[in-house]
């Protein structure tokens, strides 16, 4: 039997994962890999490695 006054669970007003810049909208973006570099990504920070590698990396020159 569910406790309707419980705080656990349901589709309350900010349930979820919170945004990583409230300003800025964000997307998914699946990428395939192996187990090893997945357990590499993971050793080196997941997400937040990639996110910070894409911020740094230079754009490519278009000739």
């Amino acid at each position: 039997m569910k406790n309707s006054d419980s705080k656990h669970g349901g589709p309350d007003r900010g349930q979820g994962r919170k945004p990583l810049d409230p300003q800025s909208a964000t997307v998914s973006f699946p990428v395939k890999m192996s187990i090893e570099q997945r357990e590499k990504l993971k050793r080196l920070g997941g997400a937040t490695w990639v996110r910070k590698k894409i911020d740094v990396a230079k754009e490519p020159t278009h000739e």
